[in-house]
């Protein structure tokens, strides 16, 4: 199933937003071609984004689950039934991926519903998904105190710890002890996701860690990342000097902003946001936190990438360069 990375859906498939064109030879990331890939599906249809996928995959660095996810939603959606079978056997089968339970009914891939091969990958996955959800649990990377300064990192939906360490390293360069939270709700195989009930798990892993031996706490997220992060400010009132968020999806706001800038502005913690001027989904939100923040001065700064959707800006290590 292809879900947005912060929970809304679109026809079950997961659309990130902000596009620039692929050169034949250039090295990419998986989410980048995804990406790309829905915009000509929104502009040409789900045939040309496959044939898109399927002309660049080699040019992929590494892909994984979500590209399998993306063949086989794609190639039902465009009439391809035996190819998108394939790429779906491929993918359980072959490959030993699996998916949570809520992939195999969306209507993407109604056209393969009644197909032994689509009962039997959904069986398998199904078992490897339930097995896994026995020894589900929230990781963290920390270990030791090693700095005056802690910055705690929280992945967006779909991805996992890996998937955001290349972009939050920089903040050692400020001194930061950087580490990393990866949700326990499983989305897919080496993929997780932040729930939307109100499980804060942040909460939990502040108390296995020494919090208040650091002189300066910051918490920094992507995406959904960062509505965790909101929520623990609201529901466990954990306090911090610093808030990072980038690309923030911050549904939470909509019924508890208030409650959360209050605490916010009580605890003196100073905030740095980031949206691409080109995220559709997430600039409404984002703009009106970062409003509100301001008229209750709040110590907040915020960056606004233009050009960018819902993804990091190629400027992102110079900007955290500017954090305190």
């Amino acid at each position: 199933m292809l879900a947005k990375c912060f929970y809304r859906k679109e026809r079950g498939l997961i659309i990130l937003s902000g596009r620039e064109d692929v050169d034949d030879n250039m090295r990419i990331e998986e989410e980048q071609l995804l990406d790309l890939a829905l915009d000509i599906m929104e502009e040409s249809g789900a045939l040309e984004a496959y044939r898109y996928i399927l002309s660049h995959k080699s040019n992929l660095r590494s892909y994984g689950s979500q590209l399998y996810n993306y063949l086989y939603c794609l190639g039902a959606l465009a009439g391809l039934k035996t190819e998108a079978l394939e790429w779906m056997k491929e993918a359980i089968e072959v490959k030993r991926y699996w998916y949570r339970p809520t992939v195999f009914e969306d209507s993407d891939l109604d056209s393969l519903r009644s197909e032994s091969i689509f009962q039997k990958c959904r069986e398998i996955s199904e078992k490897r998904y339930y097995k896994e959800l026995e020894n589900a649990k929230t990781v963290c990377t920390w270990d030791s105190v090693k700095s005056k300064k802690l910055a705690l990192v929280l992945h967006g939906n779909q991805q996992n710890i890996q998937m955001c360490q290349k972009h939050w390293e920089a903040l050692k360069g400020q001194g930061y002890q950087v580490e990393y939270v990866q949700s326990k709700t499983l989305d897919s195989y080496n993929l997780y996701r932040w729930d939307d009930e109100e499980t804060i798990q942040l909460e939990q892993v502040v108390k296995t860690i020494q919090w208040n031996k650091y002189d300066s706490r910051i918490l920094c997220g992507f995406s959904a990342g960062c509505n965790e992060i909101l929520k623990n400010i609201l529901y466990a009132k954990m306090k911090c000097e610093g808030i990072i968020l980038q690309s923030p999806w911050i549904p939470i706001i909509e019924t508890n902003m208030t409650e959360i800038l209050t605490f916010i502005h009580d605890n003196s913690i100073w905030m740095e946001i980031i949206c691409g001027r080109e995220d559709k989904d997430c600039l409404y939100l984002t703009e009106k936190f970062a409003a509100s923040a301001r008229e209750r001065n709040i110590k907040v700064r915020v960056e606004w990438s233009e050009g960018v959707g819902h993804q990091y800006p190629s400027n992102f290590s110079e900007i955290l360069d500017g954090i305190q």
